[in-house]
């Protein structure tokens, strides 16, 4: 379990705070993949639980909200369908969502992992769920975090000279990702920025790809 001092680090609250945007249940950053607009990180993420029974996973993917989306998923009915090995590669997995959410909204999210510096990233839980974030305990935050160190890894990658690599998704083919019966597909936009000019100018800067 993790430690973090409160006022080092940037928190995921609530939807009307800064850094909201970071959290899944942010409903401000519509994810296109395999030709799906698929309406938070959230859902695609839920989705991926079911890779096996697309008529659930559309079925997240049609609930107007992250929060719904997460509760649909998590119904007792369902929880016997989910990917046997989900506990094995549900970090991974929600690695690869943070990812197509920021190669879907290069500039508007790439921009707020860059506004928060170089302070750690941490999501607000309690004790007793404490894996994706973190708890309060006196004057420190603690908690596994997991999803506050995959967004501080990506920013990190993000704020590199060199994130070019971050415009390719290509799912791991270990992982076994599938949506609406199809493996998902490599989103590449690496060359997005050479078929409009030069990289280097302001005003490309300010392009979304």
């Amino acid at each position: 379990m993790n430690k973090y001092v409160k006022s080092d680090v940037v928190r995921l609250l609530n939807i009307d705070e800064v850094f909201d945007g970071l959290s899944n249940m942010s409903g401000e950053y519509p994810v296109l993949i395999n030709g799906l607009r698929v309406l938070s990180s959230e859902h695609l993420y839920q989705a991926l639980k079911f890779p096996d029974h697309p008529s659930i996973q559309l079925k997240i993917l049609e609930m107007p909200s992250p929060l719904r989306a997460k509760l649909f998923a998590a119904r007792k009915v369902r929880k016997s369908k989910i990917r046997a090995d989900w506990e094995t590669v549900k970090l991974d997995v929600m690695d690869y969502c943070l990812r197509a959410k920021l190669i879907t909204h290069w500039v508007k999210f790439g921009g707020l992992l860059r506004s928060t510096g170089h302070r750690d990233i941490v999501g607000m839980s309690s004790m007793q769920d404490a894996f994706w974030g973190v708890a309060e305990e006196g004057s420190v935050f603690r908690g596994d975090n997991n999803l506050g160190r995959l967004l501080t890894i990506l920013r990190n990658e993000f704020v590199h000279h060199g994130n070019e690599p971050l415009r390719m998704l290509a799912p791991s083919p270990a992982l076994g990702l599938l949506l609406n019966g199809a493996e998902l597909a490599t989103i590449d936009r690496r060359h997005h920025l050479c078929q409009i000019g030069t990289r280097t100018t302001a005003k490309v800067e300010r392009i979304r790809p």
